[in-house]
């Protein structure tokens, strides 16, 4: 059983890190540690985001941030098995914002001396680390065009196609999205007030192109959301 979980973390880093030899990934493995996080607790903030680089194995990563009231506020759920701190690391400048584990979460927690040590001697392995950096910043430059051009409904429709293909599983009415995000939490993913969502959750509701109670969604018409998304 411990043969097979250190393949399949294994596995994760050779799709992750493309250029590290099996020789590599296991010593990476052998000086690492595997830490589990249930829903609700702290996982990366501004004291240990250079620790150590954090790659998610399992689970679902809420990033917001705590207003003075106590309450968190999210703004980004994050899923890929991929490093979450890796831009921090590298730079060695602390993130703005706190991570905290939307579901049970498995991290895989890599010393940032033994990251450092094998990124130095391997010129591959540090152009697969910007590789990953460019792929993200040009996925948030396209993400900051749409925002800066797209009114509030076509912002929600592309929210919601957007957590349908990450968390969508088949449902006899169309594509239900696991992740359970009530619709104060969308109202704050897009800096929107909760009566005004509302507004526009039941205008789609009423025009049969999703199905929302509770924290429970349902995608019912994908050709209505990548609509109003190509309009712009």
């Amino acid at each position: 059983m411990h043969d097979l979980k250190d393949q399949t973390n294994g596995q994760v880093l050779k799709n992750i890190f493309k250029n590290l030899s099996e020789h590599e990934i296991n010593f990476i493995l052998k000086m690492s540690f595997i830490k589990k996080y249930q829903k609700g607790d702290l996982i990366l903030n501004k004291e240990n985001c250079r620790d150590a680089v954090y790659i998610l194995l399992d689970g679902i990563i809420q990033i917001g941030y705590l207003s003075p009231s106590g309450r968190f506020h999210a703004f980004n759920y994050f899923s890929e098995k991929s490093p979450i701190n890796l831009l921090a690391c590298i730079n060695e400048q602390v993130i703005d914002y706190d991570y905290y584990a939307f579901n049970q979460v498995k991290i895989l927690h890599i010393p940032i001396a033994i990251f450092s040590k094998e990124i130095g001697n391997n010129n591959a392995l540090k152009q697969d680390a910007l590789d990953i950096l460019s792929l993200r910043m040009q996925y948030l430059l396209q993400q900051m065009k749409f925002l800066q051009v797209a009114n509030l409904h076509q912002k929600i429709c592309k929210t919601l196609l957007d957590l349908s293909h990450q968390y969508g599983q088949k449902h006899p009415l169309g594509t239900e999205i696991r992740l359970k995000i009530s619709q104060h939490d969308l109202a704050d993913l897009l800096s929107s007030s909760r009566q005004t969502i509302n507004k526009e959750i039941k205008s789609l509701t009423s025009q049969d192109v999703i199905f929302w109670q509770y924290e429970n969604i349902i995608i019912k018409n994908y050709e209505y959301l990548k609509y109003q998304i190509n309009r712009i």
